[in-house]
């Protein structure tokens, strides 16, 4: 097992993690994205303080991985409902875009396989600073954090039966197939680890606190606790921002702009395309909403061309370029939770005071560099003011603005597929009523009717695990 620890060690010279807080002083910022670079770490060099930084600094590239700096869960799950389509000829990305994804697609195998070693990493580093650098203690829960965050990952994108296992102290345990709810609270139980753990007052470890507090109200939200969700967040602010970040220096670009933007073999989601309407899908595409620019049409001829596959419509994201940092918890974050809260006491009122609010100052949610221009000299996108919205006459109308505004706000962050289980699962919607093409609709790659899938299963490399039979169900 000494080859994960070294994968993490060698991770730890394309540290690509930084906590932003959007206006805080220069100089933490510059701290935060200087590492240093330790180059190839022996194992046995582990074993120190400057062995168990890295192996910190291995665990949150981890994390990048999973979140912007991979093709990770936050794509397949937006590719399994509105936010992506294929503009691609691989099958496995296909399978996706269909809602029909069988165990053996080779791609979800890789994306589940990076949020294990983003687990396994971050033990590995807790077993290690613990040991011989424990203070700052932030930096310790800062590790809690990553584990919680890939636990989140796993239960809100996986199917039921994900097992929980560790390889961190090079002798790998395996764990039975647990529920969505059984991953959430063993994610919740880190984080609390997390929050005791980032109590000073020092800049950074403040910040580290701040990005726990959001992943506990997530967290919260996922297991119905609304109440508890928005005391969670309570004192994020707006700007806040948990930033993955990206370098030429070190070859890791945001993949939503490379599998997009560069590659074009995803293209951006909307309501219809050449077999006619998608049932549910929202218009992402061509909605010309300023919080989600595109270029191109899904209709008649696009700008800017087709996709991989010479056939699809291309439509090019303009939220995030080549190296361009993307949030992965912010305060932005924070007001939606708090507006669910307030929808799920049919408090409509309050909820759309928070709704407008956010649309009448909108947050900095990308910083877009712009196409063809120089990568590095991004600036922030701010969308325009738009116009307040009414409140909604009855708790199913509620329901069905809110996820929309939420669907606009987080597009290609990993939350949209966690968003449509949930209308399921606690708002007792229903798949054919939910999910895109549910109901009947055609998808276009094929002619046939779309799947049923609500989401990834566990795939067949589990099958190892003497405890692990398959998903337990598919449910939402």
């Amino acid at each position: 097992m000494h080859r994960l620890s070294r994968r993490s060690l060698f991770a730890a010279g394309a540290v690509g993690l930084s906590l932003i807080v959007l206006g805080a002083c220069t100089d933490l910022k510059d701290q935060l994205l200087s590492a240093p670079d330790p180059d190839i770490i022996n194992p046995s060099d582990v074993n120190s303080p400057e062995g168990a930084e890295a192996l910190r600094l291995g665990a949150l590239g981890r994390l990048r991985t999973i979140t912007s700096g991979g093709e990770s869960a936050w794509l397949y799950g937006g590719l399994l409902v509105d936010e992506w389509k294929s503009s691609d000829t691989f099958l496995e990305r296909n399978a996706v875009d269909s809602r029909a994804v069988p165990d053996n697609n080779a791609n979800v195998q890789n994306a589940l396989r990076d949020i294990y070693r983003a687990r396994t990493s971050a033990r590995e580093a807790l077993l290690k600073l613990n040991e011989y650098k424990p203070l700052p203690a932030g930096n310790v829960g800062q590790m809690y954090l990553v584990m919680g965050l890939a636990e989140i990952t796993l239960a809100e994108n996986f199917c039921n039966g994900t097992p929980l296992g560790d390889a961190s102290t090079g002798i790998p345990t395996l764990g039975p197939p647990l529920s969505n709810a059984d991953v959430f609270g063993v994610a919740l139980a880190h984080l609390d680890s997390a929050i005791t753990l980032t109590s000073d007052t020092a800049a950074a470890t403040v910040a580290i606190r701040r990005a726990v507090q959001v992943a506990r109200g997530r967290v919260l939200v996922d297991l119905g606790r609304f109440p508890d969700a928005a005391v969670a967040v309570n004192g994020v602010a707006t700007n806040f921002r948990f930033d993955g970040t990206h370098s030429l220096s070190t070859g890791n670009n945001n993949q939503i702009w490379s599998l997009n933007t560069s590659a074009k073999r995803y293209t951006v989601g909307d309501s219809f395309d050449v077999s006619g309407r998608i049932k549910n899908a929202l218009p992402f595409a061509s909605a010309k909403d300023p919080r989600v620019p595109v270029d191109g049409r899904s209709d008649s001829t696009s700008s800017v061309g087709k996709g991989f596959d010479v056939a699809t419509n291309f439509i090019r994201q303009r939220l995030f370029g080549r190296v361009d940092p993307t949030p992965i918890l912010s305060g932005l974050d924070a007001r939606l939770i708090e507006a669910e809260a307030r929808l799920s006491v049919d408090d409509f009122a309050g909820m759309m005071a928070i709704l407008n609010a956010l649309r009448a100052t909108p947050p900095t949610i990308a910083n877009f560099s712009g196409v063809g221009s120089t990568p590095g000299t991004s600036a922030p996108v701010v969308p325009a003011g738009l116009a307040p919205l009414d409140i909604p006459a009855d708790h199913e109308a509620a329901v069905s603005l809110y996820f929309r505004e939420k669907a606009f706000w987080t597009f290609g962050r990993g939350q949209r597929l966690s968003d449509l289980r949930r209308q399921m699962r606690q708002y007792l919607r229903t798949e054919p009523n939910v999910f895109p093409g549910g109901g009947g609709s055609v998808f276009f790659k094929t002619g046939s009717a779309y799947g049923t899938d609500v989401n990834l299963p566990v795939t067949v490399d589990e099958l190892n695990n003497p405890d692990f039979a398959g998903c337990q169900d598919r449910k939402a």
